[in-house]
């Protein structure tokens, strides 16, 4: 068996998938009986006239009366055209039970996929980052179109099979009672295999899924980090990387081949102890007159007929179970959201003002690795600027990420104010502690539809006021290049892509007009580096003045500015203090700091 990650969220059970299902504004109701009615109907018609008919037509042949429709000429037309009218009334039903089935199964499809994302939206961030982009792009679109696919291809099939098997074993009683032997031992004989098929399907199914979704974070990962593989030179590595989880997903559908040779058996199987147990009991029977020939030719007609249906009763088997795990890890994705809703009873109130942070005893390790923060003491004075320092892997951005609640710490906690972050929402959190990072998204729209986003109320003087704090104003060269319609201008996806400079000081403006009482910057002034630097640290300056800001400092001349220093190395605080402290002090930051400057006098 293929070796795949483990997913972060299991699927709903069927039962609670159904329950999820029944709340939705498109739930099951009149359409669906209605659906099923014609199905039924045109099933039933066939199977007790049509099939019926059909086999008694030996019996015409014989000299034999049929009741209602008569003998001889006239009554072979009679049967004829009863045969017709059935096969006319199958295909209606059908027809239109399986349109009415499709409809309402698309319906209900986008109103799961819609609270699906609402519930992305409204989750725990720590929650969604667990589970990766692919994997909750594979839920919202592969897995429900997984089951709306099984329903909208089988679903009219699914229906006849299902009144199919009942109606012909309830025909064939009426024509000899002794007829239920063979329905017996089919299902005696093959429950055992069929229950075994079924239990096996959904690991099957929900390891498909999951190496789907490990491929496609894979993927977008890779899609993201395309500067940073160029730059150090790993897109050999990347593609490695891509082919070995590609493979991983190959292989767990090859795990599905043997299960579908299981059923086709199984189906062959079953069919046969059917035909051969009807033929078996018929012959005897006509031979002592129990039953005329043209009957057991209609019951040997209708178990052939059935040789569809018994293969379709495995492949549903499988197939539906396939799709109920799909279904399910959509139903719990969507109902991912539903645990915040428990804080609703504990409403924590809005910060007044920039809040002190305590951080005692905070830990941190992503699962199956070493830890990444050990034991991490420290409090943030409010409304200071505190940057961290420190080497790569060090633990600067986790221990931004934690405060920002993007991750649950493995132990200890994190007070904002006199709130401990473990016992509010993931929206308190958001709301109260805002980052920025390198990875600025512009919105699609007008750049006055952008701002408004952080601010819905403000007014034109107000976004401009707030462009202005972080350098972006009228009649400059950047706003003449980048910004030539002013708020009017067309940014975001779609649109002709500004400087990656510019990007970053809308995302700052977008905290002026904002103003969280706490904000992280995690290579936020990243484009600083070019001709803009001075212009895009003194935007960093300014949205971090008045507010607790904590600064993960990659070069030395952000750090300098800050109220306060923190040196991290290997998850630890390793040197705490002022610019100027740590200088005298002569330590690592001293150091690190006559190398840079030396570093930037040759440049």
């Amino acid at each position: 068996m293929a070796t795949t990650h483990s997913d972060a969220l299991a699927p709903a059970s069927a039962l609670d998938s159904w329950r999820y299902l029944k709340t939705l504004p498109s739930a099951p109701r009149r359409g669906w009986v209605w659906a099923l009615v014609a199905v039924f109907a045109g099933t039933i018609v066939m199977m007790n006239l049509g099939s019926n008919v059909l086999g008694r037509i030996v019996d015409l042949v014989n000299g034999l009366e049929l009741p209602v429709l008569g003998g001889g000429h006239s009554g072979m037309v009679r049967a004829l055209v009863v045969v017709a009218v059935a096969l006319l009334a199958e295909a209606l039903g059908r027809a239109l039970g399986g349109y009415m089935i499709q409809a309402r199964t698309r319906r209900l499809a986008m109103d799961l996929r819609t609270a699906a994302l609402d519930s992305v939206l409204r989750a725990p961030v720590p929650k969604i980052m667990e589970l990766g982009t692919g994997n909750v792009i594979t839920r919202l679109s592969k897995d429900i179109d997984n089951a709306v696919n099984a329903v909208s291809m089988m679903g009219e099939r699914m229906a006849i099979t299902l009144f199919i098997l009942p109606i012909t074993a309830v025909t064939m009683l009426l024509i000899h009672p002794l007829y239920a032997i063979i329905f017996v031992v089919a299902g005696v004989v093959m429950y055992p295999f069929i229950k075994g098929t079924v239990r096996d399907i959904p690991a099957v199914a929900n390891m498909v899924s999951t190496s789907e979704a490990t491929r496609n974070n894979v993927l977008l990962d890779t899609i993201r980090s395309l500067e940073t593989l160029r730059r150090f030179s790993l897109a050999d590595w990347a593609t490695k990387r891509m082919e070995r989880t590609s493979w991983q997903t190959v292989q767990a559908w090859a795990d599905k081949v043997p299960l579908i040779n299981r059923i086709i058996g199984q189906g062959t199987f079953a069919f046969g102890i059917l035909l051969l147990g009807s033929l078996l009991l018929s012959v005897p029977m006509v031979q002592a007159e129990w039953i005329t020939a043209g009957q057991a030719s209609a019951a040997v007609l209708l178990v052939v007929r059935l040789e569809v249906h018994v293969f379709n009763v495995l492949f549903f088997a499988g197939e539906i179970q396939y799709a109920v795990t799909s279904l399910g890890r959509a139903v719990s994705l969507a109902t991912l959201a539903d645990d915040a809703a428990t804080y609703a009873g504990s409403h924590t109130a809005a910060l007044a003002g920039s809040p002190a942070i305590t951080i005692e005893a905070l830990s941190y390790s992503y699962p199956g690795g070493e830890p990444v923060l050990r034991h991490i003491d420290l409090e943030l004075a409010a409304g200071t600027t505190t940057a961290l320092v420190g080497t790569s892997g060090a633990g600067k951005s986790t221990l931004a990420a934690l405060v920002a609640g993007l991750q649950y710490p493995s132990a200890g906690r994190i007070r904002v104010g006199d709130v401990d972050t473990s016992t509010v929402p993931n929206t308190w959190i958001t709301e109260h502690v805002a980052l920025v990072t390198q990875e600025v998204h512009l919105f699609s729209g007008s750049l006055r539809d952008d701002l408004l986003m952080a601010a819905p109320q403000a007014s034109d003087a107000q976004l401009l006021a707030a462009l202005a704090e972080v350098g972006l104003e009228p009649d400059t060269a950047l706003w003449d290049r980048w910004l030539p319609q002013g708020l009017d201008t067309l940014i975001g996806a779609g649109n002709e892509e500004v400087g990656a400079e510019v990007a970053q000081q809308i995302s700052l403006a977008r905290m002026v007009l904002r103003q969280p009482p706490v904000l992280i910057m995690d290579e936020a002034t990243s484009e600083a580096g070019s001709e803009h630097a001075t212009v895009l640290e003194h935007a960093a300056r300014t949205v971090a003045k008045g507010r607790t800001t904590l600064v993960v400092a990659h070069r030395l001349d952000q750090a300098r500015e800050a109220d306060r220093i923190i040196v991290m190395d290997h998850g630890e605080i390793v040197e705490d203090g002022t610019h100027a402290t740590l200088l005298a002090e002569g330590g690592r930051y001293a150091r690190a700091y006559r190398q840079w400057e030396r570093g930037s006098a040759t440049a």
